[in-house]
């Protein structure tokens, strides 16, 4: 995680600086596909190696996610670019959804294929890495149009500082943060929290209800299959009611999550509230994406989505720290929820903030 938030901002720069985002996604896909069969392929014995391609299978992943998303104002505008983004959440979970079944069912039934434990996770590995191969070899064939015509710094430090320059301009008054500024701050905020809450849920399902493996796979899959057709929701609620009421929507369904979390006491209230979290869980992420995708400075897609990207892993990584505060302080595995909600309602006030700076511009 960390040599990801050191790598994205300049790796995304120069990406920018060289039009090259279409080949981008190519090649960390290519890349970290490649680790993952690679996992598959080595010793037990090659600690040094499976620790690498693990490192390299995640950056990749990291990498490919920003160049994916700094491809959105290239094929979409308007509200075309609210569908798109939310079908491609929609298609992200039902894909995801079935590789892990494949994946389970590989392990489940490893003594019908012959495989040891050690066997069944390498071909769990060796099916991720194919997967994420397969579906990747699309972006290859999509035309993107001509290159921009920006003017970029001369190296990717320099891109790197135009570019924040356009967040946070120095020729203003005291408030020098610009309305994108705002968005930006707003979105790593909220996804900061989105990225803490889905594994701190499963730490509290874990912990409180004792859930078997079997049973948490589940309750993954059930969270998937419904935040397909709700991404595709509020994707189309975007398109008709605009994205900040699209965005106020889903926050006000994340509140609802984190604040009912407290008072679940069973199972079938844990089914529940998995549901209600999986109808605006890709909902949310898409629409912000698609804010920032329209709002971005022009010939800078690829850094905007590589400053959210460190953005969002330091305030996930603040979230998570407070959550873990919470947790031993009171011995409450729910106690963190309410840190979260409190980020969350922080950053829906700077998305508001955002949107009024838009209004009066």
């Amino acid at each position: 995680m960390l040599l990801s938030a050191l790598v994205s901002p300049f790796l995304s720069a120069w990406v920018d600086r060289r039009h090259i985002h279409q080949r981008a996604v190519v090649t960390s896909s290519m890349l970290g596909a490649a680790a993952c069969i690679t996992l598959a392929l080595l010793p037990a014995t090659s600690q040094v190696g499976i620790i690498a391609t693990i490192i390299v299978a995640t950056v990749s992943f990291d990498m490919a996610s920003i160049f994916t998303a700094s491809l959105l104002p290239k094929l979409a505008h308007g509200r075309a670019a609210d569908t798109l983004s939310s079908v491609g959440f929609a298609a992200g979970y039902g894909g995801g959804a079935i590789a892990l079944i494949l994946a389970t069912s590989l392990i489940a039934a490893r003594d019908s294929f012959g495989l040891s434990a050690s066997g069944a996770l390498r071909g769990s590995f060796a099916i991720m890495g194919l997967w994420w191969l397969i579906f990747s070899m699309p972006t290859t064939c999509v035309c993107m149009g001509t290159a921009s015509t920006q003017n970029h710094g001369g190296t990717s430090t320099k891109e790197l500082l135009l570019f924040l320059k356009k967040i946070f301009p120095n020729n203003q008054s005291s408030h020098s943060i610009s309305q994108f500024g705002w968005l930006m701050l707003s979105v790593v905020t909220i996804l900061g929290v989105v990225q803490t809450a889905i594994p701190q849920f499963s730490n509290v399902a874990l912990e409180t209800f004792h859930l078997t493996p079997p049973q948490l796979v589940q309750l993954v899959l059930l969270v998937q299959f419904i935040a397909l057709p709700g991404a595709i929701l509020i994707g189309w609620l975007s398109g008709i009611l605009g994205r900040h009421r699209a965005a106020n929507i889903c926050l006000t369904g994340w509140s609802l999550v984190l604040g009912l979390a407290w008072w679940v006491g069973s199972v079938p209230q844990l089914y529940a509230l998995a549901v209600l979290l999986a109808l605006v869980l890709g909902g949310i992420q898409s629409v912000l994406r698609a804010m920032l995708a329209v709002s971005a400075p022009s010939g800078h897609h690829a850094a905007t989505f590589g400053v959210m990207q460190v953005g969002t892993k330091l305030t996930g990584f603040f979230a998570s720290l407070m959550f873990g505060w919470a947790y031993m302080a009171s011995g409450i595995p729910k106690a963190g929820l309410v840190i979260l909600l409190v980020q969350l309602i922080f950053g829906w006030w700077l998305l508001s903030r955002a949107q009024k700076k838009a209004a009066n511009t």
